[in-house]
C-alpha cells in the first residue's frame, strides 16, 4: 500500500508538470528529497512517484486522442523504434527525479551529526 509520501508526491508531480512541464521533474524531486531525506530509499519512491505522474498524464493525453500521433511522429523523428521511445520516456523522469531526490536528502544535514560546541 503507497504511503502518504509516495501519493503526496505523485500528486505533486501531475500538479506541477501539467501547470509548468517536465522540467519541474528535478524541481520537485529536489524538493522531496530536502522533505524526505530521513525516509529509507527517498530516491526511489521519488523516482517511481514521477514515472508514475508521468504515465498518468500520457495517458489522460491519450484518452484525448493526441497522444498516438504524437508518438508516432516523435518515434520517426527520433529515429526509434516504438519500444525505444517508450523506454526512453519511462526512464526520463525516473533518473531526473530520482537523481534529484538523492541531491536534495545529500544537501539535507543530519541533526545527529552536529556536535554542540
Amino acid at each position: 500500500m503507497p504511503t502518504m509520501f509516495f501519493l503526496a508526491a505523485v500528486i505533486l508531480f501531475v500538479a506541477a508538470e501539467f501547470v509548468i512541464g517536465w522540467w519541474t521533474l528535478p524541481v520537485i524531486g529536489l524538493v522531496l528529497g530536502l522533505v524526505g531525506a530521513r525516509r529509507k530509499g527517498v530516491s526511489v519512491q521519488v523516482g517511481v512517484a514521477a514515472v508514475t505522474a508521468w504515465l498518468m498524464l500520457f495517458g489522460w493525453t491519450a484518452l484525448q486522442g493526441e497522444l498516438g500521433i504524437f508518438m508516432h511522429s516523435l518515434a520517426v523523428s527520433m529515429k526509434l523504434a516504438p519500444v525505444m521511445l517508450l523506454a526512453v520516456i519511462v526512464a526520463l523522469p525516473v533518473l531526473m527525479a530520482s537523481a534529484a531526490a538523492r541531491l536534495g536528502a545529500g544537501l539535507r544535514p543530519e541533526s545527529s551529526a552536529v556536535t554542540p560546541s
